[in-house]
């Protein structure tokens, strides 16, 4: 296959603005600097967002448009500045996305254009000091003034302060902040509201406190704050909702019913947050990895003749600890296009949601271990700042638990998996459970594949039985079954939803020709192989493999690493990243 095409099947999606994006990134405000205070971070990101938003490169209404334009957006970004791509991430997807999407247009037309060109900064306020993943929870208050017909945003105790606020401290004059909604002694739940926090003059609005969570371990050109509000007066159209209303008798109206229903609608934009998130995540990982490959093929070290002349890549230490990693990019950016594609061109299905899950958190976690890898196998030149691994990892640490900690994400996805599964379906996979396995081979992508799905209706049918068996003894045992006795089997059925989609999509991929390429099948081989060697323990356990196969894994992931390395160059070049960056 021809570079090019290669390149533009990994990116996928709009490759003139891509070359756009890139081409503005080789202006010197964009390069690294180490040398700065923690002010001076601050500062210089963001007048590398305001350069963005100048550029005309920036359209909020992309998201109506066509979203793929945000998600390139945020890939390409975070192969310049993981600061950058975060302050970016919350003011047109968190903030401006959420504004498109909820704000009545002829009240509000005026502000999402200002957002738009960086003319109004906005944050969003949702995690609360004591209520992180259970926000329903959540004690930060909107009460609602039937006389005045206005809100009071109120925060009454020391754990509902809003925390991890991006662009709090320094640059956001608006904020979408999550409260319970409270008329007269009732309360309706948590609902998004638009509240000022900052006058023109950057000084905070009387009855907002803001406050600097300080230096972190990375990213400290994103300005991170916490805030409270006392009794901050706002009007009643600064309720966001297309799906809730209070009339001028004070009443309140939604047609849908449940304080939960009614958050997981409003919380909806964080979907496209988190493929943002995967997106940015996906873009450090591609750069870790070809910093460490041409490293690799570069550094020389003791070869046979005793003087510095074997590269790092020719020994099997080397390649057999990144090859696979690459394998597992390119098998995660292709699913991750898929998804992309889905989200841009048809509804919000159950089905989209549990690909968004599950390849948010394999992809955040793939990238945490990537670069702390690659990190390791470029020795001490790793270590040093100006070699990017300290940013690149510190991105990945955010990724884990920026829009929905990883192991929660898997939490629900399992959870929805097993709604979905009828007494008829659960008696069918109950059954096939029942027989062994017949001539597991992992020959071909196929033969692997037919063991990942087979993998995951054993797991699925195993939590299913137990939570059912569960049921029969009240919620309480549901819990513990859930949160205590099972949470491995939790976890794993998620991972086993997400490898089985990853790799299918590979599969598919392969067979539609679209990668009609021996080099990309073995890439595809090598990830599937790796997969199955990572769980190696459970296709032993369950009977599904041998150990004479067991024992040849080793021997065939070996093989395939050492014919790639010649491809390193095709491989990562099909990144599209250019050398100025």
């Amino acid at each position: 296959m021809k570079l090019k095409k290669l390149k533009n099947i990994l990116e996928n999606d709009n490759h003139d603005y891509r070359e756009k994006l890139k081409l503005l990134f080789s202006d010197p405000l964009f390069a690294p600097r180490m040398d700065l205070s923690l002010k001076e971070q601050r500062e210089l990101t963001f007048k590398r967002l305001r350069k963005l938003f100048q550029s005309g490169l920036v359209d909020l209404y992309d998201f109506e448009k066509d979203p793929r334009r945000i998600f390139a957006l945020h890939e390409v970004c975070a192969l310049v500045d993981g600061s950058l791509a975060t302050k970016l991430t919350v003011q047109s997807n968190l903030f401006g996305g959420t504004l498109l999407k909820f704000a009545e247009r002829t009240r509000w037309q005026s502000l999402i254009d200002k957002a738009n060109k960086l003319e109004a900064v906005g944050c969003f306020a949702l995690t609360e000091l004591g209520y992180g993943n259970n926000a329903l929870e959540m004690q930060c208050e909107a009460v609602y003034n039937t006389h005045e017909q206005c809100f009071h945003i109120h925060t009454p105790t020391t754990l509902s302060q809003k925390y991890w606020v991006t662009n709090g401290y320094c640059h956001a004059q608006w904020a979408i902040v999550f409260a319970q909604l409270r008329i007269d002694t009732q309360s309706y739940g948590v609902h998004a509201f638009l509240v000022r926090i900052r006058e023109d003059d950057l000084s905070p609005v009387p009855g907002v406190i803001i406050q600097d969570m300080g230096t972190k371990l990375g990213l400290n050109g994103v300005d991170t704050a916490r805030l409270w509000f006392e009794n901050v007066k706002i009007p009643k159209d600064h309720l966001l909702s297309d799906s809730a209303a209070i009339d001028e008798h004070g009443h309140y109206h939604s047609p849908i019913s449940g304080k939960r229903n009614r958050f997981l609608t409003m919380t909806d934009q964080l979907l496209s947050g988190r493929l943002c998130m995967a997106a940015m995540s996906l873009s450090t990982t591609k750069m870790a990895l070809l910093i460490t490959l041409r490293y690799s093929q570069k550094r020389k070290a003791l070869g046979t003749e005793g003087l510095s002349s074997w590269p790092l890549i020719n020994f099997q230490l080397q390649r057999n600890a990144i090859m696979p990693l690459l394998a597992r990019t390119y098998a995660l950016a292709f699913a991750l296009n898929q998804v992309k594609n889905e989200y841009s061109f048809h509804e919000t299905s159950p089905e989209q949601i549990l690909q968004s899950c599950a390849i948010k958190a394999l992809i955040t976690w793939h990238a945490e271990n990537t670069i702390r890898i690659c990190r390791e196998r470029c020795g001490g030149q790793g270590f040093l700042a100006a070699n990017m691994f300290a940013e690149l990892l510190a991105g990945a640490y955010v990724g884990v638990t920026a829009e929905g900690d990883n192991a929660v994400l898997m939490q629900k996805l399992a959870k929805d998996l097993l709604s979905e599964i009828s007494a008829l379906d659960l008696l069918k996979l109950q059954g096939s459970t029942l027989f062994p396995f017949q001539r597991a081979k992992m020959e071909c992508v196929k033969d692997c594949l037919n063991l990942y799905e087979r993998r995951e209706d054993i797991l699925k049918a195993s939590l299913a039985l137990r939570m059912q068996k569960a049921n029969w003894s009240g919620k309480e045992k549901v819990f513990k079954t859930w949160m205590v006795h099972e949470s491995n089997t939790v976890q794993a059925l998620a991972r086993a939803f997400g490898e089985r989609f990853i790799l299918k999509t590979f599969y598919e991929l392969l067979e539609q020709q679209d990668l009609d390429d021996p080099v990309i099948e073995k890439l595809a081989y090598l990830y599937a192989l790796q997969g199955i060697k990572d769980d190696l323990g459970f296709f032993l356990y369950e009977g599904i493999l041998a150990r004479s196969q067991a024992k040849d894994l080793d021997r065939q992931i070996s093989k395939l690493c050492a014919d790639l390395c010649p491809f390193i160059s095709y491989l990562v070049e099909g990144f599209g990243i250019p050398d100025h960056l």
